[in-house]
């Protein structure tokens, strides 16, 4: 699993219609975008594409073990398509990011820190927590975190949607 990453995707109103309906243009668009984040490295809040990198696994544990979301920033939403990817590409309409954006953004990571040190690699995620220490790591979870409200709170902001996919 320390090689599989998440990754995120902004389509505004407009695009997130079109790629409901032309899933080729959405997967061309959305690889485009990551071209274009690969090439510029803006902020998670600048960017219209973003990758949480390997901490996913982890990062959704703590999330789930705290609970309270009111949907699943990092494994919800709506199929949308299959990409390749470990699952097929998923999607939060604009309602749910706004959803996900408050809890994130409204819940500090050290709110779920002390739910961090013991539950971050459960077997589900990690069988072997020696094998994923980097991903484990509470100062590269909270950057995560932090990243990952950013990112959806500038996707709620905006009125996007958001496509999720796991590589």
């Amino acid at each position: 699993m320390g090689m599989i990453h998440c990754e995120y995707a902004r389509l505004a109103a407009d695009d997130f219609d079109k790629a409901r309906t032309d899933l080729t243009w959405a997967l061309e668009h959305i690889d485009e975008l990551a071209g274009e984040w690969t090439q510029v490295d803006l902020p998670a809040k600048e960017a219209r594409y973003f990758s949480i990198g390997t901490v996913w696994g982890p990062l959704h544990t703590v999330l789930r073990v705290h609970g309270g979301m009111p949907v699943d920033p990092v494994h919800g939403g709506a199929e949308l398509a299959s990409t390749g990817g470990i699952t097929p590409a998923r999607y939060l309409g604009p309602e749910d990011v706004e959803k996900a954006a408050a809890f994130l953004v409204g819940t500090s990571f050290d709110a779920l820190a002390p739910l961090a040190a013991d539950h971050v690699c459960d077997e589900d995620v990690c069988p072997d927590p020696g094998e994923h220490a980097a991903e484990t790591d509470p100062e590269r979870l909270a950057e995560a975190y932090a990243e990952l409200a950013a990112f959806y709170g500038a996707a709620a902001e905006a009125g996007d949607a958001v496509v999720l996919m796991l590589n």
